[in-house]
């Protein structure tokens, strides 16, 4: 049986808390959810780490990434990277409304790399098939419901 691989940063106290509230959620709608934060607790090898994120990468039919912040989480490129070689859908989300690169907001090779783009924007901005534009503090879950019903349905 595969699930839903949340990629994302890690490393303050709010990123955890929002992945771990977000899988939550999408755990409660019926979703199988790999948070690697949560697979990985308690493991400091660097080799452990990579292979049990991999893991997860592999057993993955679809992978949510969050690309918050001023630029994209390194490591949740990587798997964003690994994903798309491997044909796997990804969804990305930005509840950040500072755009920083060249293509809505973002760097292009993420932007293209995914099959549908939740983003947080100001301006009052038409979405379109592949891009779902949300206000600030909007509630994206039942968008993020709807996009994720194109590629995968819950257990």
């Amino acid at each position: 049986m595969s699930w839903l691989y949340l990629a994302g940063p890690l490393f303050t106290q709010a990123e955890i808390v929002f992945n771990e509230t977000l899988a939550t959620q999408l755990r409660a709608e019926g979703y199988r959810v790999y948070l690697p934060q949560q697979e990985c607790a308690g493991t400091t090898d660097p080799k452990r780490l990579f292979d049990l994120c991999l893991r997860g990468l592999k057993g993955a039919n679809l992978v949510l990434v969050i690309l918050d912040g001023p630029d994209a989480d390194s490591g949740s490129c990587f798997e964003m990277g690994y994903a798309y070689a491997r044909q796997i859908p990804l969804v990305g989300l930005r509840t950040d409304f500072r755009g920083t690169g060249e293509d809505l907001g973002l760097n292009l090779m993420l932007t293209q790399a995914c099959d549908h783009l939740l983003l947080t924007s100001l301006a009052d901005l038409t979405s379109t098939p592949r891009v779902t534009y949300l206000k600030p503090g909007a509630d994206f879950l039942p968008r993020l419901r709807t996009v994720f019903s194109q590629f995968t349905t819950p257990d």
